[in-house]
């Protein structure tokens, strides 16, 4: 059984060979568009970004283009730098607000990624150029395989073409990077890493759940972070509040309540605060902690945990572990399941 310490001291293991990159905050910077957010090292080859960014999915979710605007201002505002997004998020409405309020005048000062689930070589490649032509840019930053499911399911994508086609992107410069995303089951992260290395290959990202209750269940924390950091990759965090069951709100993969799937309101009954979960996630070894957000009342909330971030003591991280342990399972992290 692994647990919290078990983690920290593979990390530390890790610093003393020299295998981590840096996932000390920068000092705050500038840059053309205004004051920066503190940066963490994303990539083996010394890249950057802030370490707040925002999320595409909730972006998309307005049906006002207005909103879209102000979040996007909002988060070039507070000096975000970097944007996730995805080709299926909110059936490429995302994409599309991302092309009509980023790109066009943020486009050179950004860290710009998406997405795509393709399950073959000819679907990824459409993506792409979809996604391109969305948002309105000649190449991605960061392209990803989405929503990895299973070991059999990283197989038949790799069998049909999918990860050739990534391979392919990165060398004709349609991306800077590429990397892999899924949320079921750290299984699948590990037998992908592995297949990976059997064949000479690195990638350079993987974005995966980090949040309090993860440890306590089929962790992607303790399973795979260790291996990322061993091997130089960017460690993207998602799923940083569950889904938003952790607070007792919907959760971005059903569209039932919380209240009538028996999921207890973590927030409320152990007086956890959204804050303390984001200063959880950026205690540990990630790049990026990406984050939703519907308003920008959101926004400034979660920008301000980051700017406020100096650290957390192992005794509130021991804290907050024991308030979570009773949540294990795939009822608040319902998006889980056994392999």
């Amino acid at each position: 059984m692994h647990t919290r310490r078990d983690f920290f001291r593979k990390a530390s293991g890790a610093v003393a060979l020299g295998l981590l990159p840096n996932w000390s905050l920068s000092a705050a910077e500038s840059d053309k568009l205004g004051p920066v957010l503190p940066q963490r090292t994303l990539l083996r080859d010394g890249t950057k970004t802030t370490a707040f960014g925002l999320g595409g999915f909730h972006v998309g979710k307005t049906d006002d283009p207005a909103v879209a605007q102000a979040l996007v201002d909002r988060a070039i505002e507070h000096g975000v730098r970097f944007f996730d997004n995805a080709r299926t998020y909110q059936a490429g409405r995302a994409e599309e607000y991302y092309g009509r309020f980023l790109t066009p005048k943020y486009r050179d000062h950004i860290f710009l990624m998406t997405k795509s689930d393709a399950k073959d070589a000819a679907g990824a490649r459409s993506a792409l150029e979809a996604s391109l032509a969305a948002m309105k840019t000649d190449h991605l930053d960061l392209w990803q395989m989405h929503a990895l499911n299973t070991p059999g399911d990283v197989d038949s994508r790799i069998a049909n073409g999918v990860l050739d086609e990534f391979i392919k992107a990165k060398e004709e410069g349609k991306t800077r990077y590429i990397g892999f995303t899924g949320h079921v089951n750290p299984a699948t992260h590990l037998h992908f890493l592995q297949v990976l290395k059997d064949r000479g290959v690195e990638l350079d990202t993987v974005q995966m759940p980090q949040n309090l209750c993860d440890p306590h269940f089929a962790s992607f924390q303790l399973d795979v972070l260790p291996e990322l950091k061993s091997r130089g990759y960017g460690a993207l965090a998602m799923k940083t509040m569950a889904g938003g069951s952790m607070m007792g709100k919907l959760i971005d993969t059903t569209p039932r309540r919380i209240a009538e799937m028996g999921i207890p309101d973590v927030e409320h009954q152990t007086g956890i605060t959204p804050a303390d979960m984001h200063r959880y996630v950026y205690s540990l070894p990630i790049s990026v902690l990406i984050s939703g957000c519907e308003t920008v009342d959101q926004l400034d909330s979660n920008v301000k945990v980051l700017v406020d971030f100096h650290g957390l003591p192992d005794s509130d991280k021991d804290r907050l572990l024991a308030a979570t342990k009773p949540y294990a399972g795939n009822v608040v992290e319902n998006y889980k399941r056994t392999l």
